[in-house]
């Protein structure tokens, strides 16, 4: 088994070879599942990362939900605590800025705070993810801190491309684990 680091370092190797292209036309059929997850549908409230280049495109999934009727939120890194949380995104016509690691943001003006245990689903990003919902993160341990604090109702889903998908993970105590995982080819239950 690779460390931690050795999958990390492997992933973004392999996202990097993505051109524009194929990563538009992967992600939308990663899009595709999640809009068919019986998750998705009854979710009042659903919490979206905003992509980074390289990983699964968010936009059209927040655009779906947004069109949906549906509360969206966006995880958002407190700078003060260290800790991420969740501010509301009534849509695309706000300003955006970009918070720690170039992730975009609701620019200060914008952001409306919601109580995290109003989160129905979690759509999640990480690096790598095994067959039994285990998931290396970027290594901050953000999203396993705030996947603590969510109601025991809540869906975590990961989105991820195939090749982010291992037999097994290491994993330690703090790592939680995603209840789902939508690849451009498979919806994993784990």
């Amino acid at each position: 088994m690779h460390s931690k680091a050795a999958i990390r370092k492997q992933v973004l190797d392999r996202r990097q070879t993505l051109d524009p292209e194929t990563l538009k036309e992967k992600s939308g059929c990663i899009a595709r599942k999640v809009l068919t997850l019986q998750a998705f549908h009854r979710a009042a409230t659903v919490l979206v990362y905003l992509s980074i280049p390289g990983e699964v495109d968010t936009d059209a999934l927040v655009t779906a939900a947004l069109d949906a009727g549906k509360t969206v939120c966006v995880p958002v890194i407190d700078a003060a605590t260290g800790e991420l949380n969740v501010s509301h995104l009534p849509g695309w016509d706000i300003g955006f800025k970009r918070g720690p690691f170039g992730i975009r943001e609701p620019e200060d003006r914008f952001l409306k705070w919601l109580p995290v245990e109003q989160v129905d689903l979690v759509l999640m990003p990480g690096l790598a993810y095994d067959e039994q919902g285990g998931r290396i993160g970027y290594g901050k341990g953000y999203f396993d801190r705030l996947l603590d604090r969510l109601s025991g109702s809540a869906r975590r889903v990961g989105l991820a491309f195939d090749f982010q998908i291992y037999d097994t993970l290491p994993q330690d105590p703090s790592d939680r684990r995603v209840h789902q995982i939508i690849t451009e080819t498979k919806i994993i239950d784990c």
